[in-house]
């Protein structure tokens, strides 16, 4: 925990998932919110089908969802999303035909439901 779904439009030029996936991790766990840098679990998903607007084709995004188990103040979850729309505006590459949109939402997890077990490497 905490896990962070990154969705992005598939017109955006030169965008590579891995480095901002690592970016949003490094971020995240700079905020000093998370304990343990190997519990940020981050995924992206390249959207072929989206309209954004009415449909202009100059128009494109990027959106973070962050899920954390429940129990963070408003003050804590603010700053968690800032810092990582902040990154997010940093990793994007230039976009000279498109005006890209930057989201982040928090989500919360009820601590009580959620269920977490580590299976270790197993010895060979």
């Amino acid at each position: 925990m905490p896990h962070i779904h990154l969705e992005y439009s598939d017109n955006l030029k030169d965008f590579q998932a891995q480095p901002v996936l690592l970016g949003l991790n490094q971020a995240l766990f700079a905020t000093g919110h998370v304990k343990a840098a190997a519990d940020i679990k981050s995924r992206a998903i390249c959207q072929r089908d989206y309209l954004i607007g009415l449909g202009e084709s100059s128009q494109a995004y990027v959106h973070a969802k962050v899920s954390l188990l429940s129990g963070r103040d408003l003050q804590t979850k603010t700053e968690i999303s800032n810092q990582l729309l902040s990154t997010l505006q940093q990793l994007l590459p230039k976009q000279a035909d498109l005006t890209v949109q930057l989201c982040v939402e928090i989500l919360e997890m009820e601590k009580v439901c959620y269920g977490k077990t580590v299976v270790a490497a197993a010895a060979t």
